[in-house]
């Protein structure tokens, strides 16, 4: 069975969608005028260069649906933001957890590699933009230990 027909409808949307999640997630932890430039060019830029070295069927799958859609997919993810900031963290929270749920549909070693993609996609994006001085802030490695534990990897 081809690996995208792995995953119900529902599921697919929330592992294309999850990299802007996570990304958006990330980059509303430690807001910052200035780095919102280079952040929302890592969030773009970073997800489909990850996928061509993460080797992954499956990450390649996913990234490969999410060019051509890349700017409804962030639209999407701004809105959700806008209509409930405060709980746009737990909501992306919560769709990891359920990435991580369906990825139990698919080899272990895929399951792996598209978590690590994702996650190092939000450490990209949190690298993009120094605030205080520092490369990675308290509060983005806060909100990248959450997206960690709810992928089920080591913070």
């Amino acid at each position: 069975m081809p690996m995208k027909e792995q995953f119900g409808e529902n599921d697919w949307k929330n592992l294309v969608s999850l990299p802007y999640a996570v990304s958006m997630t990330v980059m509303a932890a430690a807001p910052s005028i200035l780095g919102a430039w280079g952040e929302t060019k890592a969030m773009v830029q970073e997800p489909p260069k990850l996928a061509a070295a993460s080797g992954s069927e499956l990450v390649s799958l996913v990234s490969a649906d999410m060019q051509p859609n890349a700017k409804d997919l962030i639209k999407e993810q701004q809105n959700l933001m806008k209509q409930d900031q405060m709980g746009y963290r737990s909501r992306t929270i919560e769709a990891c957890k359920s990435a991580a749920a369906a990825l139990s549909a698919v080899p272990p070693d895929e399951a792996e590699a598209y978590k690590k993609w994702l996650l190092q996609i939000g450490e990209k994006v949190a690298e993009a933009a120094k605030e205080h001085g520092v490369v990675v802030s308290d509060p983005e490695k806060a909100a990248l230990d959450e997206i960690a534990g709810a992928l089920g990897l080591p913070a």
